[in-house]
């Protein structure tokens, strides 16, 4: 146990001090790299709040090699106070670091524990930049789910079953 903590807080240092050589020296599973120490911090949010970009780079790469649907949960791990990395990374106003967690799979849409989405994070601290990402981002997605076949739009694009009158306010 002594020595998983010990793989975990050199993670975390290195990444926190970019130092991106010591942290490849380090024998660590891809998992590692998101996995909390015992201050509920991870090596990929440390990278991401201190913008440095190679390790962001160096972690998503190694990340790279998970199925896509466990990569996308691991870039998306929330710290003790229900921040993801890429929280730290729109708080900080870290464009290039949010640029490369959106790609790996990064969701600026999810809320922390105090319900802020690192979207409003960029919008509160005028990362102008950073918020218009995000917005060109939400735009770009697809739907998320298609209507089911008993479904349909209407005029005002709400949702009706097939064959239901829709009533005029009186």
């Amino acid at each position: 146990m002594a020595d998983h903590q010990e793989l975990l807080d050199d993670l975390v240092y290195f990444a926190r001090a970019g130092e991106l050589e010591d942290l490849k020296e380090v024998k660590a599973s891809p998992e590692n790299f998101v996995e909390k120490d015992d201050t509920g911090k991870t090596a990929l949010h440390m990278a991401s709040a201190n913008n440095h970009v190679d390790i962001v780079k160096y972690i998503v790469e190694q990340l790279s090699t998970l199925d896509n649907k466990k990569r996308i949960e691991l870039i998306n791990t929330k710290n003790d106070q229900g921040n993801t990395p890429l929280h730290w990374a729109a708080l900080n106003g870290n464009l290039e670091v949010v640029e490369i967690l959106v790609k790996a799979g990064g969701d600026c849409k999810i809320k922390n524990e105090s319900n802020i989405s690192p979207i409003y994070e960029a919008q509160q601290r005028n990362h102008e930049k950073i918020a218009e990402f995000f917005l060109q981002t939400m735009l770009e997605e697809e739907p998320e789910e298609p209507l089911a076949e008993d479904e349909q739009f209407v005029e005002t694009g709400v949702p009706t079953k097939k064959g239901e009158l829709k009533k005029d306010d009186e």
